[in-house]
């Protein structure tokens, strides 16, 4: 009979642990989300007046890529719809390329050119594309691309974009050149940002929380914001050293 109450004690004890695992595992997820919001507010000046084109990737009939039932199109479009309020509280206007689960020509093709046509209608000043990762590989993080060979302002934004992520998210990943069709036929500086690998099973599971989407579009705006601070110092180098 002695033995009951120490039991529910131990239970008792056991669970006010846990709790206060919880309560600390939630501060510690959300602390930097409100650390980096604040910072955006400081260095908001720099997104007033920005024209930019938001696009969400895939859409419609492309779902891009599908693990375990998760579809890239779907994670894109709330990320990017979480960067679009962002930017807009400091004063940016943002386009996006669309806002549901839509598409935007019948073919991949047709659909890619859209999307440059957007930009070049709306005289964006900048383009960001947003995607998630799949591959047979054990790979993780998330990364930037800018064209290979094209404007220094588009490395130069990529690299920015890539160091808040490498800040405020575990990846390791350093921003890459590549040939992309978006990228090599936008007229302004464009970055795409892969947002993570959907075929981690550890990051899968980050990517489906509301909180860690908000981490992500909180560190594109911010390098987002980085980027023009540099461009308004006249701190962007002359030409790309990925030619």
């Amino acid at each position: 009979m002695r033995l009951q109450p120490l039991r529910q004690a131990a239970l008792v004890g056991l669970a006010v642990f846990f709790l206060a695992s919880m309560i600390r595992a939630t501060w510690v997820l959300g602390a930097p989300v409100r650390e980096a919001t604040a910072e955006l507010a400081e260095i908001g000046a720099h997104l007033k007046g920005l024209v930019i084109v938001i696009d969400p990737g895939h859409g419609g009939f492309d779902p891009g890529a599908v693990v375990q039932g998760t579809r890239e199109k779907d994670l894109t479009l709330s990320i990017s719809l979480m960067l679009k309020d962002l930017l807009e509280q400091q004063g940016a206007t943002v386009i996006m390329t669309r806002t549901k689960d839509e598409d935007l020509g019948g073919t991949i093709r047709e659909e890619l050119s859209q999307r440059v046509q957007i930009v070049r209608e709306s005289k964006a000043q900048l383009y960001v594309s947003v995607h998630a990762n799949r591959d047979s590989c054990n790979c993780w993080g998330a990364q930037t691309f800018y064209q290979k060979g094209g404007m220094p302002e588009g490395q130069a934004l990529a690299k920015a974009i890539q160091a808040q992520l490498r800040r405020l998210t575990p990846t390791t990943r350093d921003a890459l050149a590549a040939d992309y069709y978006v990228l090599r036929t936008s007229p302004v500086p464009s970055a795409i940002v892969e947002v993570g690998f959907l075929t981690s099973s550890k990051e899968h599971a980050q990517l489906l929380k509301p909180d860690y989407q908000k981490v992500l579009a909180t560190a594109i705006a911010l390098g987002i914001a980085d980027y023009r601070k540099l461009l308004a110092e006249g701190r962007i180098p002359g030409k790309s050293t990925d030619r």
